[in-house]
């Protein structure tokens, strides 16, 4: 599967193509094409979901499976990408395959899957935090104990939540303690940071988004009134900024915590990756870092608490999606795609195009051409990403590689507390 479309357009209305083939990209398709087998019974999206992740896995030379290196149960980014391990890719291939194997019934992932959670859990260090990401020339030097002994703290959702949701779903079906104890360390300093001591990426509404997900599992593993207040807080700060026709305005944070600034001048403009608006307030949704992810999340809440706010605001969303995806007989190619920005006062797709590779009219097969009707599909069938994976089998092979891959000796149940 492609990356999708670049947001460039050419003077005949026509979008080149983006090439790269993705880890995430064809991890989290792989669950929107079982989906659509489980809607519709057509048998050629389950052939395609299976042979995705086969591709991710066991095909594509980008799953390392060597146990004697530390990159070991870790995904590269692209098969020509052996720099950067972004947990953040492999977390998104990790839901897709968890879930397709769900949809599908299937144990043959299974291995794999442990092998990646567990390849990034042994490299998030003692508070719960992995950073940014990890440099596999780095990391094949000093060796994964190294990382897991750590001190990383990271304030941003963006980079830390969606793993965190896979340790404890990993936890769920293994009880396994540290996997637990670690990532709620982890949310418990996230969320007394917030929201002043956020990093913000491309913006902070894309933060709040991004913890949902990790938040609602981790009331499915750990029911607390606490840990329902944080999710409440989250969502809500969100709903305040959701508009009547359901779009989620994208909002910017304290100008010092961001990563991925407005455009400054026009010598900037194009340089760096970027926000869509200029300034708060603007008319603006982003379809690739804030509304896709938090779809999910909104929808694995619900599920999670059965608190009507949720499902009110994950329905809101889901007609505004619905509303306005790309309709073209002139580009074929881009019917029934999402671009990355709407700006719902003009009701098109609008915005700063000044984002260096994924602009305002970029479409990502992956990250918003995945998830959106993924999370229609799991409305459709009354469910949630959690309960089609219920019944996963994945605890039968825990035991044999944790210990291989975490050794007794080296864990410490104890998980260090949060540094006052």
């Amino acid at each position: 599967m492609l990356e999708g479309v670049n947001s460039r357009i050419d003077y005949d209305g026509t979008q080149p193509i983006r090439w790269c083939l993705r880890s995430d990209s064809n991890g989290e398709t792989s669950l929107a094409f079982a989906l659509r087998w489980k809607l519709d019974g057509e048998t050629r999206s389950r052939e395609v979901a299976g042979n995705l992740l086969d591709w991710v896995y066991f095909r594509s030379g980008i799953f390392q499976h060597d146990p004697a290196q530390p990159n070991y149960g870790l995904l590269f980014w692209t098969p020509e990408n052996e720099q950067a391990l972004y947990h953040d890719n492999d977390v998104k291939a990790i839901l897709g395959c968890l879930g397709t194997a769900g949809v599908l019934g299937s144990d043959r992932w299974d291995e794999a899957l442990v092998k990646n959670i567990l390849g990034n859990f042994r490299t998030t260090g003692k508070y719960g935090f992995r950073g940014g990401r990890l440099e596999n020339p780095d990391l094949m030097a000093a060796g994964w104990r190294k990382f897991w002994q750590a001190d990383t703290v990271r304030l941003q959702p963006h980079y830390e939540a969606w793993i965190w949701a896979t340790y404890l779903w990993l936890y769920d079906k293994t009880h396994y303690r540290p996997l637990l104890e670690k990532t709620r360390t982890g949310i418990e300093m996230m969320m007394a940071a917030y929201p002043d001591r956020w990093r913000w990426t491309n913006g902070i509404q894309q933060e709040r988004g991004r913890m949902l997900l990790a938040l609602a599992w981790l009331v499915r593993v750990d029911d607390r009134p606490e840990h329902r207040a944080w999710l409440k807080r989250i969502a809500t700060d969100m709903e305040r900024a959701q508009d009547s026709s359901g779009a989620i305005r994208e909002e910017l944070g304290d100008w010092a915590m961001g990563d991925y600034h407005p455009s400054r001048s026009n010598a900037e403009y194009g340089t760096t990756e970027a926000s869509l608006i200029q300034q708060n307030g603007d008319a603006v949704a982003d379809l690739l870092y804030t509304v896709n992810f938090t779809f999910l999340g909104l929808q694995e809440a619900f599920a999670a608490t059965g608190d009507p706010q949720y499902d009110r605001m994950a329905g809101r969303l889901a007609e505004f999606l619905v509303r306005i995806q790309v309709r073209s007989e002139a580009h074929p190619l881009l019917d029934g795609g999402w671009f990355r920005a709407f700006d719902y006062d003009q009701w098109e797709y609008f915005g700063s195009n000044g984002d260096a590779g994924w602009g305002a009219w970029a479409i990502e097969v992956g990250w918003t051409q995945a998830w959106i009707p993924t999370v229609l599909a799991l409305r459709e069938l009354r469910t949630s990403l959690w309960d089609i994976s219920r019944d996963s089998t994945v605890g039968r092979r825990f035991d044999a590689i944790r210990r291989e891959m975490l050794p007794d000796e080296v864990v410490n149940d104890t998980v260090a507390r949060p540094p006052q």
